[in-house]
């Protein structure tokens, strides 16, 4: 039978019994399932061939937790619900806080008189008073909440106890009643909370507090649903902006119950004392009791309630209008029935009294449907029409209510779960049920996926299994297992590889959880192992010992034949097998066979099967004993502490030692600073038998069993096994620890002489290499920590003390000393000697030599940067004084007290450093005005005035001022690049130093000096435009000529052979028009000599026949025709800008 199928039908009866028990014999039927599952199929749950709940025992045990669980469960469930019906009547007395008003006091007084009455009578029912659903209604005074509630036809059990008629509130409720009914508990709150229309507060405090308190104590669910009363007389007859007065107070009280209860809570608008409408008695007397119960109004879908969108006015005058269809379809039968003519006119009035109503009640639901940005719209579920009572004057004939009580039963009350909860509480109820039902969820798919899963898996694993076994037969179909006489495991390795991992499948995917009892592994395990054990020795011995036999045939090292003799020994017979031996010895020979990290793969797999062939039972074999005599012939002169020491650095476990790599104290950065003179990768390192671990773990613990292993190698050598007493294993253990020394000192002296810095290709590379070995903790001083750790066999492996068997071998008599390799690189780390690991050693001491090297390596980093980066640092780094000069010596002079390796790196680098200075520098200096300035300066200056006489093209003053201004490019250029390296004091200008080679001339230097001489002679005192002052005074003019006028753009000089007066003009004038000229009366402008542009004075002078020239000054004669005339121009200063050499000299920087 189907535990699940059970399960279902026993929860499809329970269902229906649920909301009468409750939640908690609901829970009990799933307790009962859950037993019944663990006890009737819990044995099928496993993992593999774990299988917890298969004993009897053991699920009892579960189905006892679970019980336990249960109660406890129930316990507390029943413990916090009367906790929370005692708090809510409780705390009714004890709230300080709200006692504070006297209105909630009367509310609270009020609920606690209510509630200590319900609970004498509910004991039955655990939780009653909080479980129930609650309302609230509220509207304006006179409304007819009270008597909609009165006559709605519920049952209220309470009403003997308290009075039947003695239920406060009718005929007007002073502060808010409760009506405890059987479905749910009411409250009738008093007209003016909801218009709050008095001056002293204490309707709005009655009605705030009123709501604090339920949500203080019914978080989960404040209120249920909320009914709003509008009076149909008040809409009909009030003044309008009264009733719109009143709507905007209900329209907020809905807002302040949404905030204040932190819920979003159903809203069903009641108008009440339909009855006053005229013909409504009238037309609905000959309804019966069930129809006079039924709903009038409208329910609106819940999601146009949730979200109206603006549109719930027009969706009510939808719905509205089909009341008005309904009701005018049954006029025409109520007229006809009804006998009396003044009934029948009241009858005829009401369809045109609900017309008349419908623009009112649009306006009433439009206000209360209304919402903004900053307010919610109301959850509005429904709008009804109904009648509590009539007036006496409507009617004498018994009183009525009209569509109430289905409308509380079936619609309200049907919908108590629809108010969204308390937001915070909510999520955290949302997270717990989420939770629940994931985790139910996920331990359903977890039994179902792995009954599902394991039953797929174990096929799939069974036919893998098959496929396996299959391809097994197919691949070593055709390999000999007899008369082998080949060496080609690759042949017969996927035939291995195949047969050891049928089982495999089984480990591959499984299920989670596990099998659960459907595992078939454990029946197929067996039969692999016994086939892969007859494979092992039928496939791979014969291989193996043909293999050993050519290794003895080819006649290696004796070392190697050695190894060889006693593993084809050992896999034939001859003595025991020596299962770590076997690995080793598989290790090598394939790594020989197979090389390459292609092939690791390769590698690996055949060893692990040599390996499994070690473990096992091996098959007789019979051995050449030819080939035996001869192997033992050649390592007849082995000797016992060769042997021993061979034995000892190849142990499996020294192999498994970590090699001391470069790499690693390097890191990534040192790697860049430093090389391999072989080209060696930095993992190639020296393995870890050869370090301070390989000794104290390896070397001293087992360097008696080498010894011993050597001495009892007897068979292989082909006689009886050696002495082994105790003096012999010293004598050979000695030998053997020398050995050891003497292979320490060569590994490592090979190793730290092929590493050196790395030769620097540029400055910045130079300067990389620098940073990188200034770094804290230096590449240098970490490498060196690790090689003086490595390599201190005095000291002790860290939190480790010497074994007995290590005190064994250095207590030796006659043992020797051991060396202290590299103590003097210790003693300039001042490495402690109690130290014993890298890492305690690699505590830096302050002040320790090579940390000293830090500070000289900054200094040389610093300098070299600026020497890569910057031309205008360059002078000061590389000079013979330069700082890197000085830091450069410094170091060398340190290296030379360093000790070894140390000394030979850095000294190294230093030389390699001083043969890039003057080369870089120059080169330097010619690329950075290649770059960055030669293009520009080229095509300012080449085929332009003034640089070019003869030129038409003048150079435009901005690029003038650009190229040869105080902050020109020139200049600048000067200045921070060029000017450290030249020698300014001499004319010409030379390179100074080493880097001018004694001082020699560079036509770069000499056009520096030109746009010098330029600059200080357009450019007076710094200033940033050019600016000459000229003195022209006029001498003598023709006689023919009445008057001559010299312009220099636009300040004139006018002589009429008169008094000579001179005059000063500045140029280049602001106001310039760019424009220069002579001009001879008679004659005019049209005859004048004039030239134009930014160089027209220079142009003007040009044509002039200059006389008298001194340094401040010269005669200019201008002929025009038969008339002349002379001036005399003097400057204020010698450099004379318009006879300036340097500008017809100067030309772009070239060579450097």
């Amino acid at each position: 039978m189907n535990p699940l199928s059970l399960f279902y039908t026993l929860r499809s009866y329970v269902d229906s019994y649920a909301g009468l028990l409750g939640r908690r014999f609901l829970s009990f039927i799933w307790l009962a399932a859950l037993c019944i599952v663990v006890w009737f199929y819990g044995y099928l749950i496993g993992y593999g061939t774990f299988k917890p709940l298969e004993s009897a025992t053991n699920r009892l045990i579960v189905i006892g937790i679970a019980v336990i669980a249960w109660a406890i469960y129930i316990a507390v469930s029943m413990y916090r619900a009367r906790g929370r019906d005692k708090a809510l009547a409780d705390d009714l007395e004890s709230d300080v806080e709200a006692g504070k008003s006297t209105e909630v006091d009367e509310i609270r007084a009020r609920l606690k008189e209510a509630l200590g009455l319900l609970r004498k009578v509910s004991r039955k029912r655990f939780g009653y008073i909080y479980e129930l659903p609650w309302y609230v209604i509220f509207g304006a005074p006179g409304s007819g909440k009270t008597t909609a509630l009165s006559n709605s036809g519920l049952k209220f059990p309470l009403g003997d106890a308290m009075g039947a008629n003695a239920v406060s509130g009718i005929g007007g409720t002073r502060n808010c009643n409760w009506w405890f009914a059987e479905e749910a508990i009411l409250i009738d709150t008093a007209g003016r909370y909801t218009t709050q229309d008095d001056i002293n507060g204490t309707a709005k405090a009655g009605w705030e507090g009123f709501l604090n308190l339920i949500r203080k104590h019914r978080r989960s669910q404040p209120v249920n649903g909320a009914l709003v009363t509008l009076s149909i007389a008040d809409l009909m007859q009030r003044d309008p902006d009264a009733m719109r007065e009143e709507l905007r107070a209900v329209r907020q009280r809905l807002s302040e119950l949404d905030s204040l209860l932190d819920a979003r809570i159903p809203v069903y608008i009641l108008l009440t004392k339909a009855d006053l409408l005229t013909g409504f008695i009238d037309f609905f007397d000959g309804f019966s009791r069930s129809d006079r119960e039924q709903v009038w109004g409208m329910t609106f879908p819940l999601n146009e309630s949730q979200n109206p969108s603006g549109k719930m006015p027009d969706r009510f005058l939808e719905e509205y209008a089909l009341l008005q269809e309904r009701v005018d379809a049954m006029l025409l039968e109520r007229l006809q029935q009804e006998p009396d003519i003044e009934t029948r006119g009241r009858i005829f009035r009401f369809p045109a009294e609900l017309a008349a109503l419908r623009d009112r009640l649009r306006e009433a639901v439009e206000e209360l449907s209304s919402g903004s940005q900053f307010m919610e719209p109301p959850f509005i579920r429904g709008i009804y029409l109904a009648s509590g009572t009539q007036s006496s004057t409507q009617a004498v004939r018994e009183r009525r209510s009209y569509f109430l009580p289905r409308l509380f039963r079936d619609v309200i009350f049907e919908e108590a779960a629809l108010v969204s909860h308390d937001k915070r509480l909510s999520r955290r109820q949302r997270i717990i049920r989420n939770g629940a039902l994931a985790t139910a969820g996920a331990v359903l798919a977890i039994v179902l996926v792995g009954w599902i899963g394991a039953y797929f898996q174990n096929k799939r694993a069974i036919a893998e299994a098959e496929d396996r076994i299959d391809n097994y037969e197919r691949l070593a179909q055709g390999i000999p297992v007899t008369n082998v006489n080949d060496t080609d495991f690759l042949r017969v390795l996927p035939a291995l590889d195949s047969l050891r991992n049928v089982t495999a499948a089984f480990d591959e995917e499984r299920p989670l959880i596990g099998s659960f009892g459907l595992s078939q592994e454990s029946k197929l395990a067996g039969r692999q192992q016994i086939a892969y054990r007859n494979a092992l020795n039928g496939l791979l011995l014969p291989r193996l010992l043909v293999h050993l036999q050519r290794t003895l045939d080819n006649g290696g090292d004796v070392n190697s034949t050695f190894d060889a003799l006693k593993l084809y020994g050992m896999l034939g017979g001859l003595g025991p097998v020596d299962r770590d031996f076997v690995a080793v010895q598989a290790e090598d020979m394939f790594a020989r066979l197979y090389p390459g990290d292609t092939r690791a793969s390769i590698r690996q797999s055949l060893a692990e099967h040599v390996e499994n062939l070690a473990s096992g039972v091996i098959d007789p074999i019979n051995l050449d004993d030819a080939r035996i005599a001869a192997a033992r012939e050649k390592i007849r002169d082995v000797s016992i502490a060769a042997r021993a020491f061979n034995i000892l650095v190849n142990r499996r476990d020294a192999r498994k030692l970590p090699s001391w790599l470069p790499a690693e104290p390097l890191g990534p950065l040192g790697e860049q600073a430093f090389e391999r003179k072989s080209g060696s990768s930095w993992r190639d390192g020296i393995p870890g038998i050869y370090t301070q671990q390989g000794y104290h773990q390896v070397v001293l613990p087992y360097a008696a069993d080498a010894v011993q292993e050597a001495l009892n190698e007897g068979w292989v050598r082909g006689g009886a096994a050696a002495s082994g007493d105790a003096q012999a294993v010293d004598v050979v253990s000695n030998s053997v620890l020398q050995q050891y020394y003497d292979a320490f000192r060569k590994r490592w002296q090979d190793m730290l002489t092929d590493i050196r810095t790395r030769r620097p290709q540029s400055l910045g590379d130079a300067a990389e290499i620098a940073r990188v070995l200034a770094n804290r903790p230096s590449p240098v001083e970490s490498i060196a920590r690790s090689i003086a750790v490595a390599t201190d066999l005095h000291g002790t492996m860290a939190g480790q003390g010497v074994s007995e068997a290590a005190a064994r071998t250095l207590a030796i008599a006659g043992a020797p000393e051991i060396p202290s390799f590299y103590e003097e690189l210790r003693a300039a780390l001042k490495t402690p000697d109690q130290a014993s690991t890298q890492e305690d050693s690699a505590q830096e001491t302050p002040g320790s030599q090579i940390v000293g090297l830090t500070p000289l390596m900054q200094a040389l980093y610093g300098q070299l940067s600026r020497a890569a980066t910057s031309t205008a640092e360059v002078a000061r780094v590389f000079d013979v004084d330069s700082q890197l000069n000085q830091a450069n010596q410094a170091l060398i002079k340190e290296a030379r007290q360093l000790p070894a390796p140390l000394d030979s790196w850095i000294a190294g680098m230093t030389a390699d450093i001083s043969t890039l200075v003057v080369d870089t520098a120059r080169a330097n200096i010619r690329d950075q005005w290649s770059a960055n300035n030669r293009q520009f300066c080229a095509s300012i200056v080449e085929g332009r005035y003034p640089f070019d006489r003869s030129s038409q093209r003048d150079v435009a003053m901005s690029d003038f001022v650009r190229l040869f201004g105080p902050s020109g490019i020139l200049q600048t250029f000067f200045k921070e690049r060029v000017e450290p390296f030249v020698d300014t004091g001499t004319s010409p200008w030379r390179w100074r130093g080493t880097f001018g080679a004694d001082g020699q001339q560079s036509q770069a230097i000499a056009q520096f000096e030109n746009a010098d001489r330029i600059r200080r002679a357009f450019f007076p005192a710094g200033a940033e435009k050019p600016s000459i002052n000229i003195n022209i005074r006029p001498v003598s003019l023709s006689p023919s000529a009445n008057a001559v006028m010299l312009e220099i753009e636009g300040e004139r000089v006018v002589y009429f052979h008169g008094p000579i007066q001179a005059k000063s003009v500045a140029w280049p004038s602001e106001q310039s028009a760019n424009l220069s000229r002579v001009a001879f009366q008679p004659g005019g402008w049209q005859q004048a000599l004039t030239v134009n542009g930014d160089w027209s004075p220079f142009r003007l002078f040009d044509q002039a026949t200059l006389t008298r020239e001194d340094g401040d000054s010269f005669r200019a004669r201008f002929a025009n025709g038969q008339f002349e005339a002379e001036f005399d121009v003097q400057f204020g200063s010698v450099m004379n800008p318009f006879r300036l050499k340097a500008l017809s000299d100067f030309s772009c920087p070239e060579q450097f």
